[in-house]
C-alpha cells in the first residue's frame, strides 16, 4: 500500500509539471485557419483543462490536502464567486450567446488557475526550475520579434513597431508577455552566483529591453518604469538590512546597464530606422492632442456613464462590445466598433455592475494582501520572499496591461497572470497552512472536481464551435470586406456554427448572410436572419442598413427610408448609412428630413457628406436659398482645394442659368481678347463678373483687358478682388497687379508681387523680376 502511494506520488511529480508546461505552450498555438489565433489558444485551453481535472480526479486522495488548501484560499473563492456572478448576467444580457462565449474563457481561465495551484504544491524546486522555463519561453518570443524586425526591414527599410507582433496577434500583447516575464529574469540573478547565468540573464534583460523599444508600446514603457523602480527599491532594501553591503548594490547594475545598453542601441541604430523609443516615451501623457489618449479617455468616460446608470447589473459578460456601439455611435466610423474599454477593470463594471467589478479586484487585492502577509512571516526563506516580491512585481505589470489594453481576451498574458496568482497562493499557503490541521472532506473536495469536469466538457464544445466559426467568418469577412460573393449560395447557412452569432468585429453573422439572399433576391429569407440579426446586434444597425435596399428593391421606398434613417440616426458616421439615406430622402423630395439629418451629416467634416448634402439640397431648396448658400460657403472653406464643393458653391449661389451666362459672355470675351480688341473684351468680361461674381477667372480676365486699354484704376480694382477674396494660390493675379505697378511708373511696389507669383510657380514672373527687383 505504501509503495502505491509512492508510486502514485512519483507519477504526480512527474505529470504536474508536464501539465504546466502545456499550459505554458499555449501561447505559441497559431491561428490554424482561424480569423483570430485566440480561438485555438481557447480551445487547447480547454483540452488541457480537461487532462488536468481528470488527473486531478484520479489522484484525487494522493492530492486531498492541496486541493483542499487550493479552496481554502480566499483569492481562490473570491475567483470562484466572480464565475458564478458572471454566470448570472446570462439573465439580463443584451446578448446571452456572448456571455456563454465569454463565461466559457474565463471558466477556463479559472480552471488553469486552479490547476496551477494544484501543480504549484507539487513541483519540487519550482523556485529554481520556474525562472529557467519562463526565460527559455523569453527566448523563443524575443527571437521571433528580432525575425520581424529583419524581416520588415529588409522589404521597406524602417520599423513599424505596430508589425512586429512575435508569436502573438498583436504588439500589445508581445510587449507585455515580454515585460512580464523579466522580474523572473531578475530573480535567476538574484538566486544565482555564478557569474555566466547572471550574464547571460542580463543579456536577455537588454534584448528584451531592446524589443520593446522597437514595439513602441508606450504602456509597456510604465511598466519597465515600474520594474525599474522597484528593482532598485528592493536592491535598496536588502543593501541595508545586510552586514556585507558591498555585495549587494553591484546586483542593480545587472537592469541598469542593460537599461543604458538599450537605449544606445535604439538611439544610435534604430531611432533613424521608425523606431524612435525615447520620442515615443516622451508622448506618454495626457495630452488632448493625442488622439489614441483622446479615444482611451471617452472609452473611459462611456463605462463610467454606463456603470452610474446600472450600478448592480451591467449589459452581461462579453457584452460591453455591444453597448458601447450606442454610446460611441457619433465617433464610430464604417463598423469599428469600440470592442473593448482598454481596462478590463471599468469593463467588467460595466457587464457585470458593481459586484462583479468588485470581485475580479478581490483577486488582486487578495493576491496583494498574501504578498505583504507572506513578506512579513519570519519563518520565511528570505530567498522565497525576494521571489514573492518579484511576483508582486508581474503582477503590477499585469495590472497595468489591465487598466490600459484588455488581456483578460488574451491567453497569451493570462497565462502568466494565473502562474503568478497561483505561486502567490501556494508560496503562502504552504508556510502558513500546509501544515495545520486541514479539516479533509475528501467527497466535498471530490464533488467540486466532478462539477469542474461537467462544466469544461461544455465549455471545450462551445470554445470548439467558436474555433470552428472563425475558421468560417475568415470566409465571410473576406467576401464582406471585399464587396463580393465568392461563396455560394448553398453553403452560407453552413459556413459556420451558431455559436457566436456575431463576428469578430460584432456584425450578426445571420446578417452577414442575409447579404447573400439579397444579392440572389431570395427577401423573405434574407429578412428572417435579418430579424435574428437585429436581436444578436441592435446597436450596429447593419440589419436595418439591409432592410433598407430589400425594401426598395421592392419598391417599397417610405418603408426603406424608414429602415435607412434607423441606421443614419443610429451610427450617422457611418458613409453606408448616410449615403443610403440622403439618397432615399432625394427620392422623396423629403426637405424636412433632409434639415433634421443635416447637423448628422456634416458634424464630422465628413467630404462626402457635404458634397452629398449639397446635391440634393440644390435640387430641394428654393434658388439662391440664403440658408443653403451660407452652408455652400461653409463647404468651400472647409474644403479649398476640392473642385466639386467650389463648383457644388457656385451652382448654388449663382444659379445654373448665371453659370450659363457668364460661360457665354466670358467665351465672347476671348473672342474679342484673341483679335485684340480689349476694350470690348473687358465690357465682356465685366458682364461674365456680373453674371458669375465666384469665378475669379473673370475678374483676371478683366484687369488684364483694362490694363492693356490703360485703365489701370479699373484694373487695379478687379485684380485686387481675385487677391483679396478669391486668390486660387497660383501666383498670376500677383503678377497682373505687379505690370499695373510697373506701367504706374511704380516698380519697386510690384517686386513683392513679383517674388510671390515667381515663388508660387508663375514662371512668367521671373523675367520681370530680374529686371526690375535685383
Amino acid at each position: 500500500m505504501v509503495q502505491s502511494q509512492q508510486s502514485k506520488n512519483k507519477s504526480i511529480n512527474i505529470v504536474a509539471p508536464l501539465i504546466l508546461a502545456l499550459y505554458l505552450s499555449i501561447g505559441f498555438i497559431p491561428n490554424w485557419e482561424a480569423v483570430d489565433r485566440i480561438a485555438p489558444q481557447w480551445l487547447v485551453m480547454s483540452f488541457v483543462n480537461l487532462i488536468s481535472v481528470s488527473f486531478f480526479i484520479y489522484h484525487r486522495k494522493s492530492l486531498k490536502r492541496e486541493i483542499a488548501l487550493n479552496f481554502k484560499s480566499t483569492l481562490t473563492l473570491i475567483y470562484l464567486g466572480f464565475i458564478i456572478w458572471a454566470v448570472g448576467s446570462l439573465a439580463y444580457a443584451i446578448n446571452p450567446t456572448e456571455v456563454l462565449v465569454n463565461i466559457s474563457r474565463q471558466f477556463n481561465v479559472f480552471l488553469m488557475y486552479f490547476s496551477m495551484v494544484i501543480i504549484s504544491f507539487r513541483f519540487k524546486n519550482k523556485l529554481r526550475f520556474l525562472p529557467w522555463i519562463i526565460t527559455f519561453i523569453l527566448v523563443i518570443e524575443i527571437y521571433a520579434v528580432l525575425l520581424d524586425a529583419v524581416e520588415i526591414l529588409k522589404n521597406q527599410g524602417f520599423l513599424e513597431g505596430g508589425k512586429l507582433k512575435g508569436v502573438t496577434a498583436n504588439r500589445n500583447i508581445t510587449a507585455f508577455s515580454i515585460a512580464i516575464k523579466i522580474p523572473f529574469l531578475l530573480y535567476l540573478i538574484h538566486i544565482n552566483k555564478k557569474v555566466w547565468i547572471r550574464l547571460m540573464a542580463s543579456i536577455l534583460i537588454t534584448f528584451s529591453l531592446v524589443c520593446l523599444s522597437m514595439i513602441q508600446s508606450r504602456a509597456s514603457f510604465l511598466a519597465i518604469g515600474l520594474i525599474t523602480i522597484a528593482y532598485l527599491s528592493l536592491q535598496l532594501f536588502l543593501f541595508m538590512k545586510q552586514q556585507k553591503k558591498s555585495s549587494q548594490l553591484y546586483k542593480i547594475g545587472f537592469l541598469i546597464i542593460p537599461l543604458f545598453v538599450s537605449f544606445f542601441i535604439n538611439k544610435e541604430f534604430l531611432s533613424s530606422r521608425g523606431a524612435d523609443a525615447i520620442s515615443r516615451a516622451s508622448s506618454i501623457s495626457f495630452n488632448s492632442n493625442d488622439d489614441s489618449i483622446n479615444q482611451r479617455l471617452r472609452y473611459y468616460e462611456d463605462v463610467l456613464t454606463h456603470i452610474i446608470k446600472n450600478p448592480i447589473l451591467g449589459t452581461g459578460l462579453g457584452n460591453w462590445k455591444l453597448k458601447s456601439i450606442e454610446y460611441d455611435s457619433k465617433d464610430i466610423r464604417g463598423y469599428v466598433v469600440p470592442y473593448h474599454a482598454h481596462s478590463d477593470f471599468i469593463q467588467l463594471g460595466a457587464e457585470l455592475g458593481i459586484i462583479g467589478f468588485l470581485l475580479y479586484l478581490g483577486i488582486f487585492i487578495w493576491a496583494v494582501v498574501y504578498v505583504f502577509r507572506f513578506l512579513s512571516l519570519k519563518e520565511a526563506n528570505p530567498d522565497k520572499k525576494v521571489f514573492i516580491f518579484f511576483m508582486l512585481i508581474s503582477l503590477a505589470v499585469y495590472t497595468i496591461d489591465a487598466n490600459l489594453n484588455f488581456p483578460i481576451a488574451r491567453p497569451q498574458v493570462l497565462i502568466m497572470w494565473t502562474l503568478i496568482l497561483a505561486l502567490i497562493v501556494t508560496s503562502y499557503k504552504e508556510i502558513n497552512n500546509y501544515n495545520l490541521n486541514v479539516k479533509q472532506n475528501i467527497r466535498l473536495n471530490s464533488g467540486f472536481l466532478w462539477i469542474f469536469t461537467f462544466l469544461v466538457i461544455p465549455s471545450t464544445y462551445i470554445n470548439n464551435q467558436v474555433y470552428n466559426s472563425l475558421k468560417g467568418q475568415m470566409i465571410l469577412l473576406q467576401d464582406f470586406n471585399s464587396n463580393q460573393f465568392n461563396l455560394p449560395i448553398n453553403q452560407v447557412d453552413n459556413v459556420v456554427p451558431d455559436i457566436p452569432n456575431i463576428t469578430v468585429t460584432t456584425i450578426p453573422i445571420n446578417s452577414v448572410k442575409a447579404r447573400y439572399y439579397v444579392n440572389a433576391k431570395k427577401y423573405d429569407r434574407a429578412l428572417a436572419l435579418l430579424e435574428k440579426g437585429t436581436k444578436a446586434n441592435p446597436y450596429l444597425y447593419y440589419s436595418e442598413i439591409l432592410k433598407s435596399q430589400i425594401f426598395q428593391e421592392k419598391g417599397l421606398i417610405d418603408s426603406a427610408k424608414v429602415y435607412a434613417r434607423k441606421a443614419f440616426f443610429g451610427l450617422p458616421n457611418n458613409d453606408l448609412h448616410a449615403s443610403r439615406y440622403i439618397n432615399l430622402i432625394n427620392m422623396t423630395r423629403d426637405r424636412e428630413a433632409l434639415e433634421e439629418a443635416f447637423a448628422l451629416l456634416v458634424a464630422k467634416n465628413n467630404l462626402n457628406n457635404w458634397k452629398n448634402y449639397l446635391i440634393v439640397a440644390s435640387g430641394l431648396y428654393p434658388p439662391k436659398s440664403e440658408i443653403l448658400i451660407e452652408r455652400a460657403k461653409e463647404a468651400t472653406q472647409l474644403f479649398p482645394q476640392n473642385q466639386e464643393i467650389q463648383a457644388l458653391y457656385k451652382q448654388i449661389a449663382i444659379g445654373k442659368l448665371g453659370i450659363e451666362n457668364a460661360f457665354s459672355a466670358s467665351t465672347k470675351g476671348l473672342e474679342y481678347f484673341n483679335s485684340q480688341n480689349y476694350a470690348m473684351a473687358a465690357i465682356e468680361f465685366e458682364k461674365a463678373i456680373e453674371f458669375n461674381p465666384l469665378d475669379y477667372a473673370h475678374y483676371e480676365n478683366a484687369a488684364t483687358s483694362n490694363y492693356l486699354i490703360g485703365n489701370l484704376e479699373k484694373a487695379e480694382q478687379q485684380i485686387d478682388v481675385v487677391i483679396d477674396d478669391l486668390n486660387p494660390l497660383n501666383g498670376k493675379c500677383e503678377y497682373i497687379k505687379a505690370l499695373i505697378y510697373i506701367k504706374m511708373g511704380d516698380p519697386i511696389g510690384a517686386c513683392p508681387l513679383l517674388a510671390t507669383a515667381r515663388d508660387s510657380g508663375f514662371s512668367q514672373a521671373e523675367p520681370p523680376f530680374n529686371q526690375y527687383c535685383r
